[in-house]
């Protein structure tokens, strides 16, 4: 009886065992399904916000660039000697056309803000203000053309800096260029 015993108890073990092993691969499976599902929606939401952060930093450059030609406008107007004080009205409409390329780096910046990082929307600020500050060198009237352009000469080379810094701290966060940060 005890032999009887003996492998009724080690038929009972082997088929625990069998059972328990095959639990705990479904458990290990399972939760390995679950790791691999979630690993793959991380994934996903980094490349979601990979591209909106690439959208993003274009459309700065692309209001940057709209901004660009019109200050070329203004500068080849005020060459041509139309000054502030001339045709006031040609002047005033060059002004509205550059408003809007402002306006759009505006928005840029602030869909920068939303998506980040924080240091991306410095530096797409940074690359407003420039801007801006060859706007009024533009439109300065107490400025003969000569001064105008020397300035202008002047906010152009920090202008292209501020891209460039913009630039390689876009390059940085999508992960295509540079390894190293600009500084801010």
């Amino acid at each position: 009886m005890n032999e009887s015993i003996a492998a009724v108890m080690a038929a009972f073990i082997g088929v625990a065992g069998a059972l328990g092993g095959t639990l705990l691969g479904a458990w290990m499976q399972r939760r390995a399904t679950l790791e691999q599902i979630t690993a793959q929606e991380r994934a996903e939401q980094r490349g979601q916000l990979r591209a909106g952060r690439g959208a993003s930093y274009a459309e700065v450059m692309d209001a940057t660039e709209r901004f660009i030609a019109s200050l070329d406008d203004i500068v080849a107007a005020r060459r041509d000697r139309i000054t502030p004080s001339g045709p006031a009205q040609q002047w005033a409409q060059m002004r509205e056309e550059s408003l809007p390329a402002m306006r759009m780096l505006r928005r840029a910046i602030w869909n920068i803000r939303m998506s980040g990082p924080e240091e991306m929307a410095d530096l797409a600020r940074n690359l407003y203000d420039a801007n801006m500050r060859r706007f009024k060198v533009a439109f300065d009237a107490a400025l003969s053309f000569k001064e105008m352009d020397e300035e202008m000469n002047r906010q152009n080379t920090e202008f292209r800096r501020i891209r460039a810094d913009f630039v390689a701290g876009a390059q940085h966060v999508l992960g295509n260029g540079t390894a190293t940060r600009p500084a801010a």
